[in-house]
This record gives structure tokens, sequence and C-alpha cells, in this order.
């Protein structure tokens, strides 16, 4: 064999290689995704099975799934990032995909995900996988707040038992009734920091930041109103039981020992509850001046730019999101799905709890992408505490968080 035959054989045999471990066309691939995932004891198990049957339908394919601790994954990322030891896909908060495409550390996920599919993606999730006007990945999990109330506490103090407070100003009487101080029971307990006080500020229809991105607007007119609202639950109407402050009796805590009759939580919340027995019901958000709105959570799962199959790491992500896998998570797990032809599943008289916070979601305002969230969190948190415990007024407080924040925003 020639020089130039035995060149352009070992070409060949190179591009069939490629081919076979490539992230696209038809046929068998041999290639391994890592994936580092964040489920809890209830999730993992089911991704577990989604994996399994994604390596079955894609012969060749191995997931290898590494689990980390929620709290510990960001900081886990971040040095594996610096020492470029990072995974092909990470599950994160929808708070840390901004600062990962900020850095410039993620895949774009455009050319790979069809405009078809992400029609079919529930909108307000979808939102948290944009930055910058691109697609860095797809929501595995969407979530909001709403309005959980102990049905025993509503009987016994006059109220009907199936029906929440619709506004602001209704929950403000169903918590005087409520609250009886000689027992140590309120009407109300809520959570102090920014992600827990956007459904005062959305149902007020405060700005969290300018359109640029540039400024932070949680103190105008609308922001102050709003955070207003929140401090006059505790110190002028006294039926919040101060479960923001050090040493008080946290919301969760406090709702499962009938301490607070109304709190603010999220889907995660219901099964852990259906579990102690309470009688509890699920309402919307109270409306405000603009109507019932919540916050928006969850997470989304990224590829990183290092990945060496991009292609086929989306397929894994559109996998997750698809219709089938979605319905299965939202009846298994008790959750929303991200994929709105799966929304069918969640009826009224199966899931009732369910249907409460897929309607709730409908109307759910998403945070404006930002790679400085959790830096905002931080400047915002100190200053609402200041102004619930009174030694601040709202004004004031928001406007040196606000501030702050656009100190920050400005790289000062």
């Amino acid at each position: 064999m020639t020089k130039k035959l035995l060149l352009a054989a070992v070409v060949l045999a190179t591009a069939v290689v490629l081919t076979g471990q490539g992230c696209g066309g038809g046929g068998e691939r041999a290639a391994t995704l890592t994936i580092w995932e964040t489920y809890n004891d209830e999730e993992h198990p089911v991704f577990k099975e989604m994996v399994q049957r994604f390596e079955e339908a894609h012969p060749g394919v191995t997931i290898d799934v590494v689990r980390l601790p929620f709290a510990g994954a960001e900081p886990k990322l971040q040095t594996a990032l610096t020492t470029r030891t990072e995974p092909d896909i990470a599950r994160v908060d929808v708070s840390f995909l901004p600062k990962l495409a900020g850095k410039n550390a993620l895949a774009i996920l455009d050319d790979y995900v069809p405009e078809e599919f992400l029609a079919d993606v529930f909108p307000v999730a979808l939102k948290s996988c944009m930055y910058e006007g691109s697609l860095y990945g797809l929501p595995d999990q969407t979530n909001g707040l709403c309005l959980f109330y102990n049905r025993e506490l509503f009987r016994e103090a006059g109220l009907d038992p199936d029906r929440a407070p619709t506004t602001w100003d209704e929950l403000i009487i169903y918590g005087k009734k409520l609250t009886r101080r000689e027992d140590g029971v309120f009407g109300l307990g809520l959570r102090n920091s920014l992600w827990w006080s956007f459904p005062f500020f959305n149902t007020y229809g405060a700005e969290f930041l300018s359109e640029d991105g540039t400024k932070c607007l949680l103190n105008s007119p609308e922001g102050i109103a709003a955070f207003q609202l929140k401090v006059d639950l505790f110190e002028k109407h006294g039926i919040e039981g101060g479960a923001w402050r050090a040493g008080g009796i946290q919301n969760d805590l406090g709702f499962q020992n009938e301490r607070y009759a109304m709190i603010m939580n999220g889907p995660w919340a219901v099964k852990s509850l259906k579990r102690t027995g309470i009688d509890f019901g699920v309402g919307l958000i109270p409306a405000g001046p603009v109507g019932s709105h919540t916050n928006v959570g969850g997470n989304d799962l990224v590829v990183f730019k290092s990945c060496p199959n991009p292609e086929l790491a989306a397929e894994f992500l559109m996998f997750v999101a698809n219709e089938e896998n979605q319905r299965n998570w939202a009846l298994t797990l008790g959750q929303i799905p991200v994929n709105l032809k799966a929304m069918d599943a969640i009826t009224s008289e199966e899931h009732p709890y369910l249907a409460v916070f897929v309607e709730q979601m409908r109307t759910a305002i998403p945070r404006p992408p930002t790679p400085y969230y959790p830096e905002i969190e931080n400047l915002m948190i100190p200053e609402m505490q200041a102004a619930l415990d009174g030694s601040k007024t709202v004004k004031a407080a928001l406007d040196t968080a606000v501030r702050e924040i656009d100190k920050l925003l400005a790289g000062e």
C-alpha cells in the first residue's frame, strides 16, 4: 500500500469512528454524557428511570449520573469550571444560569432545539433559560408560591374552609379572625427574602429591574406600597407572627404546629404536609392592585461549552422536558409539568392542589435574567429586615438597597 493510500485509509477510519461518536445522524452512537444533578430523595429515582429509558432508546449512549447536594452544587460547579473538570450537563437553579451564561461557560442551544419543541414549553419556565436573546438550557422543573391555609383553623374562626382569601384586604380580615395572641396563634407566617417577597411586589405591579438590566426599580411607589403591606401585616395589623425574625418560628414549622393559619409555600410542600395529616387547602396569591401574581423558581438543565456532544446533550434535555416524561413527573411527584401538552393530566378533581399551582403559574412573573441575582438578594435582605423590625422606614430601606444594587449592576 502506498503512503497516499495508507493516509487515505487512516482518514477514512478516523471519520467512521468520529461519526459513531458524534452528535447527529441515525444509528447507534458510542458516547457518554456526564450529568451532575440535585434531585431530592423522591425525585432522584424517577430521574434515574428517565435516564434508563433514554439509554434504552439510544444504544451505545451512557448517561453517567452524579448526584450533588442542592446547597453545594453551585460552588462545586464553579470550582469545576476553574479546574476544567465540569460535567457535560448540570441541573442548576434558574438564578444561576445567567451567571454561567455571562461567563461564557455554557453551550448555546439555539441550533439544537427546534422552535416547534420550544412552543410546547411552559413560557414562564422557558424564559429562565434565555440570556441576551439566546437559549442556554431547558427547564426540568418550575415552581412558584401559593397560599396554604389550615382548614380546621378556618372552621374554628367561622371562615369557609373551602375558600382562601382572594385579595390582600380580605386576607387582613381573615387574619384578624384567625389570630389568637393569647394562644400563640397568628393568621400568617412569612419569610424574609427578595424571592419570597416577589408575590407582594408582583401584585402591586412593581418592576424589579429596568429593561436593560442596569437599574433596580424596587423603590418605585408601587414597590414601596407593596413592601409596606408586608410590614403592616406584622406591625399595623398584628396578624403576621414574626416568622422572619431570628429565633422566630419558621413558617413551615409554624404551619405544621398550627401556630400560623396561612403561609406561602410551593408545590414541593404538598406531599410532606399530607403526611402530617393536617387538613389544609391551597389558594391563589391574594390579588393586589394589578391582580394575583406569584414569583417563579425552579431548575434548568444546561450543557457546558466543553461538552464534545452538544447535540446529543440537547437531545437528552428535550427528552426530560417532553410530554410523556413531564406527564409522568407531574403525576408521580405532584409537581408542575414544564411541557404544556402534559398540563391536561392535572385535573382539579384528581389533583386539586397541583391544579391551583398550574393556574397560579399562568400569571406568574419571572425575574429578568441577571448574573447578579444572588448578590442582589444579599443586599436586599438586611434592608428588608430593617423595615420589618421597624428600625427603618420602608422607603429608606428600599432606597438604600436600590442604591447599593445599582452600584453592583454598574460594576462599581
